[in-house]
């Protein structure tokens, strides 16, 4: 066998064994994990399309289940995307959710599934169609969130996550009879995770 051969083969051998070693699981119990983003999001009953501020944190409690808890804040200055409907379009927005994960998947690519009910603070006009400065209301309302995504552990501290999710709820004090806030959104990013108890 000539030295190229030997080369080769060797090569081979060495590619082998390091990709046969499997890397540790990441995502296991006592897992803290926590990101935040801006998440383009879309009111579509009012057919309008903001960014939020998005952050959460959770807590892997078994291999499949987790407690989790996130904020959404608008982002500065989105009052200028609903000034032709100031009756339909909250001035100011926030909402927050807490509720329970469940994780499909092995090892460290997990498919993630979250039902959180919260609440959502909103900031409504309260007389848009008079000439003299309109008065607003702020009104606390409950809400929802239905969420799915997908997050990949590549190390011993960060993961990469993608999610879609859907919330939905009514504000009650409005010049209207209520107003839908039912919403969808994407977030994406990169997340930093932690193990609070050693194996």
């Amino acid at each position: 066998m000539g030295i190229h051969q030997k080369i080769i083969g060797l090569f081979l051998l060495t590619s082998t064994l390091v990709y046969s070693q499997e890397k540790p699981c990441y995502f296991q119990p006592s897992l803290l994990r926590a990101s935040a983003t801006i998440a383009p999001t879309r009111f579509y009953t009012q057919q309008t399309t903001v960014a939020l501020i998005n952050g959460f944190v959770e807590y892997v409690l078994e291999n499949r289940i987790s407690v989790r808890g996130e904020g959404n804040i608008m982002a500065p200055n989105g009052k200028l995307l609903y000034t032709n409907s100031p009756e339909k379009f909250p001035r100011n927005f926030t909402s927050i959710y807490a509720g329970f994960g469940y994780h499909l998947g092995k090892r460290n690519w997990k498919l993630d599934l979250h039902a959180e009910p919260g609440i959502a603070i909103s900031e409504m006009a309260q007389q848009p169609f008079l000439i003299v400065p309109v008065a607003y209301q702020w009104s606390i309302s409950p809400s929802y969130m239905l969420k799915g995504g997908t997050s990949f552990y590549f190390s011993k501290y960060c993961h990469f996550f993608a999610e879609i999710n859907y919330s939905n709820g009514w504000i009650r004090k409005t010049p209207l009879t209520s107003v839908s806030i039912a919403q969808y959104g994407i977030s994406a990013g990169l997340g930093f995770h932690v193990l609070t108890k050693k194996n």
